[in-house]
């Protein structure tokens, strides 16, 4: 009897919700905004489901200013982008006429944000998403947060993890509804750790509002390069890269992707670069 214990134990953890997460307040919620519960059953129940209990502390404890983005601005990271630039210049001029964003603006977000494609994420998105909805229960996650917090500080990580979680909500039933209209499995995308997906790493919400079918095949797919590159365009032509006369202008426009301003300071210097070198 003994060698049929492991493939036992082994059948019924794969079948058991992960660290005990139970999904049924999620399947309620989405439920409540008109997707089919059924089928939210049987989602949630596929063995690619896992509750990932270090997503929510990850965020609570990210820092945008200690990111090391000086790495973009590496000669040979330029070069690469270059590259690309030249490679692309067909359809990178053809976004820029469309949408009035420059190319060398197009190539240096897309060099911050997967490397130039490189690097889209690894994880899946659903799984992401759906962990930091389930992780408004300050217990759940305490053991994962540094030792030591003083009372102001658990209160202002309270709060914004309260926020993150109904954020994440939000932003899984944008998921869903993108996968619905683009005939996608939600549980085979995947992206960064904070829910981030495709080479432009938009969230859902924005698939939604930005997301653009350059090649005409009647989807949005942001791991398409002409739909990844034409929605990044979309987006920064949506919140006003046109009227973006100054330097400051450009740099507001840009934190309306990213908030963080090392990032968009990155991303100018970056397309200066190009610009000067002929790009």
């Amino acid at each position: 009897m003994r060698k049929y214990i492991w493939p036992c134990l082994f059948f019924f953890l794969w079948n058991t919700p992960v660290w005990g997460a139970d999904f049924s307040p999620l399947i309620s919620a989405l439920a409540a905004r008109g997707y089919d519960e059924a089928y939210l059953k049987q989602l949630f129940s596929r063995q690619e489901v896992r509750f990932l209990p270090e997503i929510m502390p990850k965020k609570l404890l990210h820092d945008e200013y200690k990111l090391n983005y000086a790495q973009f601005l590496r000669p040979e990271r330029v070069e690469r982008a270059q590259k690309f630039l030249k490679k692309h210049q067909s359809l990178l001029t053809a976004l820029e006429e469309r949408f009035g964003v420059p190319k060398e603006v197009l190539v240096a977000m897309f060099l911050v944000e997967t490397d130039l494609g490189r690097y889209p994420g690894r994880y899946r998105t659903f799984n992401v998403l759906a962990s930091m909805a389930l992780s408004s229960n300050w217990e759940q996650v305490r053991s994962y947060l540094p030792a030591g917090l003083s009372a102001e500080e658990e209160a202002r990580l309270k709060a914004f993890m309260a926020r993150r979680a109904k954020w994440a909500l939000k932003e899984l039933a944008a998921l869903l509804t993108y996968c619905r209209k683009n005939g996608l499995d939600p549980l085979a995308i995947k992206g960064s750790i904070f829910g981030a997906f495709g080479l432009p790493q938009f969230v859902p919400s924005s698939v939604l509002h930005y997301g653009y079918d350059w090649d005409g095949d009647g989807r949005v797919d942001l791991f398409s390069l002409e739909d990844a590159l034409a929605s990044m365009a979309n987006y920064l032509a949506a919140h006003g890269w046109q009227k973006a006369k100054d330097q400051e202008a450009k740099l507001r426009v840009i934190k309306t992707y990213n908030h963080s301003q090392p990032y968009a300071e990155t991303v100018l210097r970056i397309a200066e670069r190009l610009s000067s070198a002929g790009g």
